[in-house]
């Protein structure tokens, strides 16, 4: 009997502030769930942040430069960056941008190996890369990557997709320090291999 009186409270209880509506002059905004849960990895993750160095600093050898060391500041300036879901090369820090899709535009992606094709598709740059008065001719994007003055990276993935854009992107940023491509300095910080 106590039970069945619990139920029938709690019934009660529940169909009345079911029932219970907002004034008229109270605006409810409507949440975006995606924005809370966050589908790529964090620029605290360990496993990211190894994944990032493992994949940069060999290509950072092959070019007679030093390995970068991973900086949480340059990280939460990427992701802000990230976050923005468009090319803005804008800031204080040397910045590398990446951007892709996944069809279905709902699939995860797989952001391991998302690493690496960002940096191969930086690095690809390669050949795009010449020097005329000891100016940069193309590649921005390999020669901040192999930059000898860099010393500290951070990178980031957009928390989630960029539902705003037509295709849904995705993006990932990495934030280099100290900036590299200064006018003047690329022939003592870009061994051409």
């Amino acid at each position: 009997m106590i039970h069945s009186s619990l139920l029938a409270i709690t019934a009660l209880f529940l169909s009345a502030t079911s029932a219970v509506a907002l004034p008229a002059d109270v605006a409810v905004e409507k949440q975006d769930t995606h924005l809370f849960k966050r589908a790529s990895p964090g620029p605290t993750d360990t496993t990211f942040i190894n994944n990032v160095l493992t994949t940069v600093n060999p290509i950072r050898s092959k070019y007679k430069a030093n390995a970068l060391a991973w900086d949480a500041t340059l990280a939460k300036f990427a992701l802000t960056k990230s976050n923005g879901c468009k090319l803005n090369h804008t800031g204080p820090y040397g910045e590398n941008a990446y951007w892709w899709w996944t069809i279905p535009t709902t699939s995860t992606p797989n952001f391991s190996s998302t690493v690496t094709k960002a940096f191969a598709s930086w690095t690809s740059q390669t050949e795009i890369t010449a020097y005329k008065n000891n100016d940069l001719l193309g590649g921005g994007h390999f020669t901040q990557t192999v930059w000898k003055a860099s010393t500290r990276i951070g990178c980031a993935f957009s928390t989630n997709r960029c539902v705003q854009n037509p295709n849904q992107d995705w993006w990932f940023y990495c934030e280099f320090w100290p900036r590299g491509n200064l006018i003047g300095a690329y022939p003592g910080n870009v061994t051409v291999v």
